[in-house]
């Protein structure tokens, strides 16, 4: 007799639970929607606001036709320190060269080549304390390829420089 009511009990409460779940899920989906919506359209203001302040075709779609690529191939490869990793140890990365990709539709492109093309060893230096920057725990290329982009596109005060790539970068 206890095991029925039991089993009465808990079906009942299995029953409960499904209804107030489907209530709580009818009262909640459109909350959501309402909110996701909201944060869409705060996105894309955001987003036009970014686009005004820097270069009006920075941020198009390209292909690879509408790039150009420096390349900076280093005399011998360059071995550079990395930052004391959790086993205290040193670390090396190894690095043959670099090239930068450069958009060149872009309204300042001329400008940008140029730089690129006469500071060679500004560029350089940016790239190398980027990577001297991590240790070996958190160091990979993209993260490096990813910071040294965002530097150097900071440091030109342009958007022109789409992509960074490294020649035969290694870490130890």
């Amino acid at each position: 007799m206890k095991k029925n009511i039991f089993s009465v009990i808990i079906t009942a409460l299995t029953v409960i639970n499904v209804v107030l779940t489907a209530i709580l899920f009818f009262v909640m989906v459109p909350t959501f929607t309402k909110t996701n919506n909201l944060l869409t359209q705060i996105a894309s203001a955001v987003n036009l606001d970014l686009n005004v302040d820097g270069d009006s075709k920075g941020d198009e779609n390209y292909s690879l036709k509408d790039l150009e690529t420096v390349t900076v191939a280093f005399d011998s490869q360059q071995t550079l320190n990395l930052k004391i990793g959790s086993d205290g140890k040193t670390h090396y990365a190894l690095l043959d060269g670099y090239s930068l990709s450069v958009y060149k539709d872009a309204d300042d492109y001329k400008d940008v080549s140029d730089i690129l093309t006469n500071n060679q060893a500004e560029i350089t230096d940016i790239i190398r304390a980027v990577i001297q920057s991590h240790s070996s725990d958190d160091i990979s290329e993209d993260v490096i390829k990813k910071e040294a982009l965002e530097q150097i596109q900071q440091h030109l005060d342009s958007k022109a420089v789409k992509k960074v790539m490294l020649t035969n970068f290694m870490y130890q």
